[in-house]
C-alpha cells in the first residue's frame, strides 16, 4: 500500500512541477503582452504622424510648390517616406509579436487545463500517506505526530502574538495622538507666555483637553494590551510590567490638571509620553521578533513533515 502511494505521490509531484512551469509561463506571457500592446499604441500613433507628413508633402499646396521651386520637395518627401516606412515596419513587427504571444498564451492555457485539480489530488495522497504512517506507529509516523502537535501549537501561539501586536499598535497609536496634542499645547503655551493673548490661551487649553480625552482611550487600550501580553507570556520570554504605563496615564486624571495651565507640566507630560511611546515601540518590536521566530519554526516543522511524506 505504502509503495503504491509513494509512486502516485511521485507522479503527481512531477505533474505539479509541469503545472508550476505553465503558471510561470502564462504570467510571463501576460506581462509581455501588456508591454507589447502598450508599445503598439505608441507605434501606431507614430505611424499615423509619419503618414500625415508624407501626405502633406504629396498634396499640392503653397509649401509644396515653394519646396519644388527651390528643389527641396523630393528630398524632403524621400526622407518622410523613409521615416514612414521605418515606423510601419516597427508597428508591423510589434503586431506580429503580439500575435505570436497570443498563440503561445492560448497553447499554455489549453495545456494547463490538463492539470486542473492536480494539487487537490496530490494533497489527498499526502494526507493518506500521513494517516497510514501514523497508524502503523513506526518511527516516521511518530515523528510526523510529534511535528503535527508542534505545528498546531505554533499556529495557536502565532495567533496570540498577532493579537498582542495588534493591541499594542492600537495603544501606541493612541499614545501618538496624545503626543501630537501635547506638542500642540507646548507650542501654544510658549506663545502664550510670550504674550500671545486669548487665542493662544484657548488653543493651549483645547490641545490639553484633546490629550486628556485620548488619555482615557489610551488607558482602555493599555488594559487590552496587558491582557494580550499575559497570554503571550505563557509561551515566550517576553515579560513586561505595564504598571508604569498605567501610572503615566493616571497622571492625566490627577495632579496634572490642577495646574493645567503651567508650562512645565505640559513639558513633563510630553517627555513622559515620548518615553512611554519608545517603551511601547520596543515591546511591539520584541513581539514581532518572536512572531518571526515562530514563523520560522513553523516552516521548519512543516518542511520536516513534508520531507517524510514525499520520500
Amino acid at each position: 500500500m505504502l509503495t503504491k502511494i509513494n509512486q502516485e505521490i511521485y507522479e503527481f509531484k512531477e505533474k505539479l512541477l509541469i503545472k508550476g512551469k505553465l503558471d510561470s509561463l502564462i504570467r510571463m506571457i501576460n506581462d509581455e503582452l501588456i508591454k507589447k500592446r502598450n508599445q503598439a499604441v505608441v507605434l501606431k500613433d507614430q505611424l499615423s504622424d509619419e503618414e500625415k507628413d508624407v501626405q502633406r508633402l504629396e498634396v499640392t499646396s503653397f509649401s509644396s510648390i515653394f519646396l519644388s521651386l527651390i528643389g527641396k520637395k523630393e528630398e524632403n518627401l524621400d526622407k518622410e517616406r523613409e521615416e514612414y516606412l521605418t515606423a510601419k515596419l516597427k508597428y508591423e513587427e510589434c503586431m506580429e509579436s503580439i500575435q505570436e504571444l497570443e498563440k503561445e498564451l492560448q497553447y499554455a492555457k489549453n495545456e494547463i487545463k490538463r492539470y486542473i485539480g492536480i494539487k487537490d489530488e496530490y494533497d489527498r495522497l499526502v494526507k493518506d500517506k500521513q494517516s497510514l504512517l501514523i497508524n502503523e506507529g513506526g518511527d516516521s509516523g511518530k515523528k510526523i505526530s510529534e511535528n503535527l502537535k508542534k505545528v498546531n501549537k505554533n499556529k495557536l501561539d502565532m495567533k496570540e502574538v498577532r493579537e498582542a501586536i495588534s493591541a499594542g499598535e492600537k495603544a501606541r497609536n493612541a499614545l501618538g495622538k496624545m503626543q501630537e496634542s501635547l506638542k500642540s499645547a507646548q507650542n501654544w503655551g510658549v506663545w502664550d507666555m510670550l504674550g500671545g493673548g486669548l487665542i493662544s490661551n484657548i488653543a493651549k487649553h483645547s490641545a490639553i483637553d484633546e490629550a486628556n480625552e485620548v488619555a482615557h482611550e489610551f488607558q482602555h487600550l493599555l488594559k487590552s494590551f496587558q491582557k494580550e501580553l499575559s497570554d503571550v507570556n505563557e509561551f515566550t520570554d517576553i515579560e513586561v510590567n505595564l504598571s508604569s504605563f498605567a501610572s503615566f496615564a493616571d497622571f492625566f486624571f490627577d495632579g496634572f490638571f490642577v495646574d493645567w495651565f503651567v508650562q512645565s507640566k505640559i513639558n513633563d507630560s510630553l517627555s513622559n509620553a515620548n518615553n512611554a511611546y519608545s517603551k511601547l515601540d520596543s515591546i511591539i518590536m520584541n513581539l514581532r521578533n518572536n512572531l518571526n521566530a515562530l514563523e520560522v519554526e513553523l516552516v521548519n516543522k512543516e518542511t520536516e513533515i513534508r520531507n517524510i511524506l514525499e520520500l
